[in-house]
C-alpha cells in the first residue's frame, strides 16, 4: 500500500498477486443483506415496540380516565360537605361522621388508582422508548453491515479483475491503487459499525431491564 501511489516492480506485482490470491479465496465476513437471523430479530423488536405502544395508549387513556374521576369525586366531596354543614344543625354526630366519610373515601380511591396507573405509564413510556432506540440501533447496524458487504465484494471483484490477466504489472498495479483509495473509507464504515454494535449491545441491555422492570411491576401488582 505504501507504494500505492508509484509504479510496482514486479517482485512487489508477484507479491500482490499472492495476497489477492488469498483474498479471493476467502468468503465475504459480512452477512448477506437482510439475513433471515436478523430479519427475524428485528420483526421481533418490531412488533414489540407495536404492542407496548398500544399499551401505552391504553394506559395514557387510563390515567385521563381516572384524573376526570378524582376531580369528580372532589366536586361530590364538596357538595357533600356543604350539605352536611347545612344540615349538621338536626343530625346526629355519629350520622355526621358516616356522611363525611363515605365521600372521602370515594375521592380517594380513584385518586389512588391514577396514582398507581402513573407509576404503571412511566414505567411502560420507558420500556417503550428503549425498544425504540434499539430498534433504531438495529436499522443502523443492518445499513452499515449491507454497507460493509458491498464494498468487499466490489473488492473482490476488482481483485478477481486482476487475478484473470495473470502477473501482468498494470492490471495489478491500477487494483492497486483502487484499493487505497478505498481503504481509509471502509476503515470508518469498519470502526462505525464497532461503534453502533456497542451501543446496540448497551441498548438491548437497558431494553431488557427496563422490560423486565415493567413485567415485575404487572406481576406484584395485577390490578
Amino acid at each position: 500500500m505504501e507504494s500505492a501511489g508509484h509504479s510496482l516492480s514486479q517482485a512487489q506485482c508477484n507479491w500482490a498477486f499472492d495476497i489477492f490470491l488469498q483474498f479471493d479465496s476467502l468468503n465475504n465476513p459480512f452477512p448477506i443483506h437482510d439475513t433471515h437471523s436478523f430479519n427475524d430479530m428485528r420483526h421481533c423488536y418490531f412488533q414489540l415496540k407495536r404492542e407496548l405502544d398500544l399499551l401505552l395508549h391504553k394506559s395514557r387513556s387510563k390515567v385521563q380516565l381516572l384524573r376526570h374521576a378524582t376531580k369528580g369525586s372532589v366536586v361530590c366531596l364538596v357538595a357533600a360537605t356543604i350539605g352536611v354543614v347545612i344540615t349538621a344543625a338536626v343530625i346526629a354526630s355519629h350520622a355526621l361522621v358516616t356522611l363525611v366519610a363515605a365521600p372521602i373515601c370515594a375521592a380517594c380511591v380513584p385518586s389512588k388508582m391514577a396514582k398507581k396507573e402513573l407509576v404503571h405509564l412511566v414505567q411502560l413510556d420507558v420500556a417503550t422508548k428503549g425498544i425504540f432506540f434499539l430498534h433504531n440501533h438495529l436499522e443502523t447496524v443492518n445499513c452499515l453491515v449491507g454497507r460493509l458487504y458491498d464494498a468487499v465484494e466490489y473488492y473482490k471483484r476488482l481483485v478477481r479483475f486482476a487475478l484473470e490477466r495473470g502477473k501482468d504489472r498494470y492490471p495489478i498495479q491500477e487494483v492497486v491503487k483502487q484499493l487505497h483509495r478505498k481503504h481509509s473509507n471502509f476503515l470508518e464504515e469498519l470502526l462505525g459499525l464497532e461503534e453502533h454494535l456497542c451501543l446496540c449491545f448497551s441498548a438491548i441491555n437497558k431494553a431488557r431491564r427496563h422490560l423486565l422492570d415493567y413485567l415485575l411491576h404487572q406481576n406484584q401488582d395485577p390490578d
